[in-house]
């Protein structure tokens, strides 16, 4: 199988600008990660919200762009792109000041040597201008990940409720790496920014940070209301017991098994569906795939899965690295 690129993981601002520690797997080719607090394993980030500033601080000829983003919850991703991310540069010198957006790049960590503070920004390989409305449903997924850190964090010391939460062998190492490089972590600060971010989605009121952005974002529906309520009832998010399939009946097993087949046939529908309507010829780059089909709540991790599969069985294949076609 061709060596594939991290996936993009969907963080907001405010626990990307803590993921101070870097680590490195002992494996050939092996990017650098950024570890947050609560156990985010980032390399690749999937980000989104209103491009609040750009400014190209280069010169026509060799370009280099500066450009902020606030996020839902009213914080910003500070990204950078130069002569070494001529793609990314290229697309943000297409963007206007106001819009919303979705990008995906790298996340790059820098302390300067007169200071003890690190800037954490994001070299964009892919941006584009998205609706509000697809911001917020990027919020939504984004705050179901932030929330599982979370849950993830309190539950580590406890093996039996660590296990229900049937994380992934990413987010496993996630988790362990910031107990590692992270001695104390103030968990009411990220519970806070959950129940903050929701709030925002669903309308509600909040003391305003103190920014230039001045537009608003739009409600996310009625489902956040419900979110909000439940956070807000039930603050330290209480991990639900599951039944473990030895307990079920043998015909609600099997009928979970159709269910589970249903929905990756409903996936690999999606997943060809948007390579036959992005294919311009030369195949749909991975990070393209990734931004359109988690509109479809497919991840990242589930999207490796789906294109597995379909180049198994023939259906697609890659005509240059990390570009998909249909066969």
């Amino acid at each position: 199988m061709a060596q594939r690129r991290e996936p993009g993981i969907l963080v907001l601002a405010q626990e990307l600008a803590s993921s101070i520690e870097k680590h490195v797997e002992d494996r050939e080719y092996s990017p650098t990660y950024l570890i947050s607090e609560i156990g985010g394993k980032l390399s690749r980030v999937l980000i989104a919200g209103v491009l609040d500033q750009i400014e190209n601080r280069g010169s026509e000829e060799d370009p280099f762009y500066t450009a902020r983003v606030i996020d839902p919850n009213g914080d910003y991703y500070y990204l950078q792109a130069g002569q070494y991310n001529p793609e990314g540069a290229a697309a943000l010198s297409k963007l206007e000041v106001g819009v919303p957006v979705l990008c995906v790049g790298k996340v790059r960590a820098r302390t300067p040597e007169d200071s003890e503070r690190t800037y954490v920004s994001v070299q964009p390989e892919s941006i584009r201008a998205v609706t509000m409305k697809e911001v917020n449903h990027w919020a939504v997924r984004a705050c179901d990940g932030l929330m599982l850190r979370i849950k993830a964090t309190k539950a580590f010391d406890n093996e039996e409720d660590f296990g229900k939460l049937k994380l992934n062998d990413r987010e496993m190492d996630g988790i362990k790496l910031s107990r590692e490089f992270y001695q104390s972590v103030a968990l009411e600060n990220y519970q806070a920014l959950l129940y903050n971010c929701l709030t925002r989605l669903a309308g509600g009121e909040l003391e305003s940070p103190e920014s230039e952005f001045t537009g608003e974002f739009e409600s996310a529906g009625d489902n956040i209301d419900a979110a909000v309520q439940s956070e807000k009832e039930n603050p330290e998010t209480k991990v639900e017991t599951e039944i473990s399939k030895e307990e079920k009946p043998e015909t609600e097993v099997e009928t979970e098994k159709v269910t589970e087949d249903k929905k990756t046939d409903d996936n690999e529908s999606k997943v060809m569906n948007l390579i036959r309507k992005m294919d311009e010829g030369d195949g749909i780059y991975y990070d393209d795939l990734g931004i359109a089909i988690s509109m479809e709540g497919v991840d990242g991790p589930m999207l490796d899965e789906v294109l597995d599969s379909l180049t198994d069985q023939g259906l697609i294949y890659q005509p240059r690295f990390n570009h998909y076609k249909e066969a």
